[in-house]
Parts: structure tokens; sequence; C-alpha cells
């Protein structure tokens, strides 16, 4: 019976602890812009009726609904503070003097067997996404890719260095997707990975919530709540960090077989059409 009300308590939790934040915020820099009952006119002494009418438990709800609401809209996920957008420089076109070949909807490095390193080429040593000891056997997992292994053998130092890291960076691209494929193939690891997740999503969205709530306390009452802002930075780090060790488990579960990831099984399909067209030259 837990378990089954847990996952909902997880989703509800993240927008409705923001938005009771944002609303206090508002509250803090607004109230007392709110008439009082007894001053109340037109659209506001109809909310007070309202609210007469439907009691204390009644108006409660409509501001846990109001604020479930608000933190759904403004919420930000923990994944998203994680992730480097992509650069350029990842374009195989620039990374290789040609275009590369497509094969099954994919490039590959085929051509140029002496293709020279171009200036600015990406070392892509880190990813904000993972522990380091995750990216360690995320690197080594990729590394033993049949593709990796084939231009080691057929091609340049280089063909296979930039194919590992489009690779890497092909998966983890895929994350949310391996994620969905995680919960398919074992609810016991997706069951870590959503609650870290979650616990990750919380504490970011809470640290966000006192900055705000201590900018409103700061000018409303006094300067000096500016400080309690420095909450923030420790709510989001330690949500960071929860993110980080959500997304190990889906690599751990890659590593370990229990998920496939689409790049990496077209690499190694690829591979025999590879091999046909090096000896049909």
């Amino acid at each position: 019976m837990l378990t089954q009300i847990l996952p909902g308590f997880r989703e509800l939790r993240t927008p409705m602890a923001t938005g009771v934040l944002w609303l206090l915020s508002l509250w803090v820099a607004l109230g007392d812009r709110i008439p009082s009952p007894a001053k109340a006119t037109g659209f506001a002494a109809r909310v007070y009726e309202l609210a007469g009418q439907i009691g204390k438990p009644g108006v409660g709800a409509a501001i846990l609904f109001t604020a479930y609401a608000l933190g759904s809209v403004v919420a930000i996920p923990a994944n998203q503070l994680l992730r480097e957008p992509t650069p350029d420089l990842w374009e195989p076109s620039i990374l290789l003097p040609e275009p590369w070949p497509i094969v099954q909807g994919r490039p590959v490095l085929v051509q140029h067997r002496s293709a020279a390193a171009a200036a600015g080429y990406p070392a892509f040593a880190n990813t904000r996404l993972l522990t380091r000891q995750a990216w360690a056997d995320l690197q080594a997992h990729v590394s033993a890719n049949s593709l990796v292994v084939w231009l080691e053998s057929h091609r340049t130092d280089r063909h296979r260095d930039v194919a590992e890291r489009i690779l890497l960076r092909y998966v983890l691209d895929e994350l949310d997707q391996l994620g969905t494929r995680l919960h398919a193939q074992s609810s016991t690891l997706y069951d870590d990975r959503d609650r870290l997740m979650a616990e990750a999503d919380l504490r970011v969205n809470i640290g966000a919530g006192i900055s705000i709530l201590a900018a409103a306390l700061s000018v409303r009452v006094s300067a000096f709540f500016v400080f309690a802002s420095g909450l923030t930075v420790l709510f989001v780090l330690m949500g960071m960090a929860r993110a980080r060790q959500a997304n190990d488990v889906i690599v751990q579960a890659l590593v370990i077989g229990e998920i496939s990831s689409t790049a990496l099984t077209e690499a190694e399909s690829a591979v025999e059409v590879l091999s046909g067209a090096t000896q049909n030259d």
C-alpha cells in the first residue's frame, strides 16, 4: 500500500512546496495591499463572502490547489541545471574534413584515415550530469563498443576518439529515454532513481523558493534577510548531488546490461556494414 502511495506523493510534494513558498513570497510583497474583510469592496468582498461560505477547510484546500498549480508552472527540474549546451563543435562536419556517411540514421566514421586534428577539438573530459565514478564507468562501457574497437583497428586514433566522444554525447542525450526503459525493465532500480530525482527536484525548488522569499523579506522587513538566501546555494547543491546520483542509477543499469542504449546498439550493428564496405573496397 505504501509503495503505491509514495510515487504519487513524490509527484505532488515538489510543486506543492514550491507553490507554497512562492505564495508566501507574494503575500510578503503584496499582503498590505489586500483589504481587510471590513474594508473590502467589489471583487475582494465577494472573495471574503465565498471564503465564509466554504469555511476554513475549503479555503485551505483552495490555497493548496493554487500552490500546486503555481508550483507546477515555476518548478525547475534538477537535471536542467546539470545539462550543458551542446557546442557546435560536436557536429561531425566540423570534427572531420568531410561529412560522415550515414548508417542506420547515424553518422559513422569511415573516411579520411589520416584526418588531422582540427582546431578546437572538444576534450569532453567530464560532465556535470554524473559523478566521477559513473562517468568513468560510462566511458569504459562506450570504449568497449564494437564500433569504437573497429575504428581503433581500421582507422586512426582520432577517428576512435571522436566516435567515442560522440557516442558518449548521444548516451547522455538519451538519459530520459533510458530512464523510461529502466521503468519497464526493473521496478526496483527505477524506484531508486525516481526517489533520488524527486528529492533532487524538491531541494532545488525549495532553494529557489527560499531565494524569492528572502528577497521579499529583505525589501519589506529587513535587509538582513538577504543572508537567508545563502540557504539557496546549499539546497541547490544538495539537489544537484541527488540528481547526479539518480543519473548514476541509469548509467549503472546500462553498464550491467539491464537496459540498452539506442546509440550504442546502432553503433554495434554498424560494424558489420562497415566491415563489408571495407572488404568491397
